[in-house]
């Protein structure tokens, strides 16, 4: 079993299905050699499109499994060749990769382990003294991709219970061992030719826990702990009056409060800035308004609070990225937000 860490940062995408990779026997020429080809074909394998690095996503590729070739010599009987040799290739069997996509803060972004093929491989046929020694394929084994979805925080009854989103496992498969028999032809002994098993090891990510508490003196701040982040949520509706983006004189006692734990816990943050809201109204316009929210609180933070320019960016998500359902009143509230992650350099 490989066990990965849950990965952190930036680098979402369409998930694809996975695809065995193609398998080529090669044979040598048919006119007869003494010396069969050692030079094994080596099959690449194949890109999953969710293991390329991209916005969105973090991953983390896991180690390729070498399948040496097996390589059979020309089988002789006197002077004469009776059988050609033959290669069964080797094979570069790609295991796939972890990937964490990014989530909003607040939240435990979603986990995906791609799906990996160890495709089947043929022993091919010979022939020798008129007796054929019939080819043999051994099927080969998927493991399907797994995940575990986002998981965010949100207040419950006035409480902030922890949140966690669950290990995922993407089980061991393996190709099975097989064999050609050999034989005898014409008084001429054929060697049974074997392949070995070959396994693919699981993979495995721990669960991970989002930790939650009010901010002192500031009961309508969330803190949220988890992965290496801390995120500050403040409701929109304390921030800003109505469609507006303009900060609240009022406000700024509780930007005071964030900066302050900011500044004490680290000495050169880096600072996201979010924008939210809920799914009243036109789109296009929510999300201009998040992106204007969050640009007011990362100016705000820079004239007041002295944090560098170039240490805050800013993001708005508009409607796409709900705490939780826009299902009722109390939920959009919850949903028009603004979130300060921090991360130490």
């Amino acid at each position: 079993m490989i066990a990965v860490a849950a990965l952190t940062g930036c680098s979402g995408g369409n998930q694809a299905a996975e695809q065995p990779a193609p398998v080529t026997v090669t044979t040598p020429s048919s006119t007869p050699s003494s010396t069969p080809s050692v030079t094994p074909s080596v099959m690449p394998p194949p890109v999953d499109p969710v293991c390329t690095p991209g916005p969105g996503r973090t991953v983390k590729e896991l180690p390729d499994l070498q399948v040496p070739a097996v390589t059979v010599a020309p089988l002789k009987s006197g002077d004469r060749t009776v059988m050609d040799g033959f290669t069964v290739p080797a094979q570069v069997i790609d295991a796939g990769c972890v990937v964490q996509y990014d989530a909003p803060g607040g939240c435990l972004g979603a986990i995906k382990i791609s799906g990996a093929a160890i495709p089947p491989v043929t022993i091919p046929e010979s022939r020798v003294e008129g007796r054929v020694f019939a080819a043999v394929t051994i099927a080969g084994a998927q493991a399907p991709a797994v995940d575990s979805p986002q998981v965010c925080q949100v207040e419950k009854d006035g409480e902030l219970p922890t949140v966690t989103r669950k290990g995922v496992v993407r089980r061991e498969v393996s190709r099975n061992g097989g064999a050609r028999p050999g034989g005898s032809a014409d008084g001429v002994a054929v060697e049974t030719v074997k392949l070995e098993p070959v396994r693919l090891p699981g993979v495995d990510v721990d669960p991970a826990r989002l930790e939650s508490r009010k901010l002192p003196g500031q009961d309508k701040v969330d803190v949220f702990t988890g992965e290496g982040k801390i995120s500050y949520v403040a409701p929109g509706d304390v921030l800003f009056d109505t469609d507006q983006a303009a900060i609240r004189p009022d406000a700024a006692r509780a930007l005071h409060a964030i900066a302050v734990k900011i500044k004490a816990a680290n000495a050169r943050p880096l600072l996201r800035v979010e924008g939210h809201t809920d799914d009243r109204g036109d789109a296009t316009y929510g999300l201009r308004l998040s992106e204007r929210r969050a640009q007011a609180v990362a100016t705000w933070l820079i004239r007041n609070e002295g944090f560098a320019g170039n240490t805050i960016t800013t993001k708005g998500f508009g409607e796409t990225a709900p705490a939780v359902p826009n299902t009722s009143a109390a939920n959009r509230q919850l949903n028009r937000r603004v979130v300060i992650t921090v991360a130490a350099r």
